[in-house]
């Protein structure tokens, strides 16, 4: 990045992606017509910012808060000018203010100095690095990191939002992390299956989160090393919505029953998303989904038409057999510890067949187990699934181990409830009465 340039051509939440990115230790200086701004940079961390806006100043930020009036405002700042000392001290020696109300008050004024340069559309930027800063910074990563966020998502003006993005329109974002932050207060879980120009398009909020993710780490736009896998498959999902059900499953109208089973058994296996799993790429995964999607439809459909119902009508044999196809390739990938694949499959397998306690209680165990030996996934999660799962199956004695051995892990005294729910439900669930005979344990040490 060069050294000085404008802001309308180089928005300010990039600045900070470049300061947040490379650690960056030195002084940038910002202005705007009248108004001048100078923050200082520890390892790409705020230690501080002097600002000549009046309505910035420590003395307006009490006011704020209520801490002092505005007449004590006006009565300190003209001493603290007099007596060329900070206003801060002068308001401690006046008795007005606690040494707590003043850090937070600092603390404040350095978000609110900080925030204020987002909404600028334009200015000038000038960095100046330093091989070495004295000061300490004021706040830390993940407090900078929400800072910027936070910049992006309520200041940015949307003009400066299209600016930064306008560079990646083609690329399809790419998740950096294992967990989306949750400030945004927006959810971005499918944000994998957009390029950035079609999330321009969905509006502000998912424009702003998609910024202010980038800006902070969460998200990447490189382009992905299975870019001609992705555009092929993108071309084959394409194609396919152009076909109608016996053009997509390539067989005649004439076919028999048989041979229909044979043709789509075929195509499943050809077009199962786990012919991609060596792709380590999201957006591969998303459309192999989608396209393995469309078959199961072509199929559905044909056997409706077959049997003289509406094409929308819901019918169960063809469901029901993918179901039992992707339930075993789930239990193949649960016995390899190949969890993530595991829990797609039986997730297709309770949309296929919401009626089946099996496919729930399979696919909130292999939840449980993924957390339990990877940590990946988290506790809320979990209890969310286990809670929509009795919702539906409440005597569902399997569910009741899984949320005991969840709120066990926690250290939840509830746990043995649990347990105890679920050996009501059946009193020959081994699982539970383990738990239960080490509770006792326990309980007569």
């Amino acid at each position: 990045m060069e050294n000085m340039f404008q802001i309308e051509a180089f928005p300010f939440p990039l600045v900070m992606m470049d300061v947040f990115e490379t650690k960056y230790t030195g002084i940038i200086f910002v202005s705007m017509d009248q108004w001048k701004k100078g923050l200082i940079f520890r390892e790409g961390r705020l230690c501080a910012i002097q600002s000549n806006r009046t309505e910035e100043l420590l003395g307006n930020i009490l006011v704020d808060m209520g801490t002092i009036s505005a007449g004590e405002n006006t009565q300190s700042l003209a001493q603290s000018r007099l007596e060329r000392r900070k206003q801060g001290i002068i308001l401690l020696e006046m008795g007005l203010v606690q040494p707590q109300e003043i850090n937070e008050a600092l603390r404040l004024q350095i978000e609110k100095r900080f925030l204020d340069i987002f909404t600028w559309e334009s200015g000038t930027i000038q960095k100046v690095p330093k091989a070495e800063i004295n000061k300490q910074p004021g706040i830390g990563k993940n407090e900078m990191a929400r800072l910027i966020r936070k910049g992006v998502m309520e200041n940015t003006p949307f003009s400066s939002v299209i600016t930064a993005l306008s560079p990646f329109a083609d690329a399809v974002p790419k998740v950096m992390v294992d967990r989306l932050p949750a400030d945004l207060g927006i959810d971005m879980e499918d944000i994998r299956q957009y390029t950035v120009s079609e999330v321009l398009l969905l509006g502000q909020d998912p424009s702003r989160a998609l910024l202010s993710l980038y800006c902070t780490g969460e998200i990447s736009f490189e382009e992905s090393k299975y870019k001609a896998l992705i555009d092929t498959l993108r071309l084959k999902l394409k194609t396919i919505k152009d076909e109608d059900p016996f053009e997509i499953l390539a067989v005649d109208k004439q076919i028999s029953d048989g041979g229909l089973k044979r043709a789509y058994i075929k195509i499943v296996k050809a077009n199962h998303p786990d012919t991609y799993a060596y792709a380590d790429d999201p957006e591969v995964k998303r459309l192999a989904n989608e396209i393995f999607t469309e078959i199961q439809k072509a199929y559905t459909t044909i056997n409706k038409l077959r049997e003289g119902k509406p094409a929308d009508e819901p019918q169960g044999i063809d469901d029901s057999l993918q179901a039992e196809i992707l339930f075993s390739k789930g239990t193949e990938h649960l016995k390899a510890r190949d969890y993530q694949n595991a829990i797609d499959c039986f997730k297709l397998c309770m949309k296929l067949r919401p009626d089946e306690r099996l496919f729930v209680e399979t696919f909130v165990k292999t939840q449980f187990l993924r957390f339990q030996n990877t940590d990946a996934g988290n506790s809320p999660e979990i209890k969310s699934a286990i809670r929509e799962g009795l919702n539906r199956f409440p005597n569902s004695d399997t569910l009741w181990v899984i949320y005991g051995w969840i709120l066990k892990k926690e250290g939840s005294k509830k746990a043995v409830e649990a347990f105890q729910k679920a050996l009501e439900i059946n009193r020959n669930n081994v699982d539970a009465q383990r738990e239960i005979r080490l509770y006792s344990m326990r309980e007569s040490k």
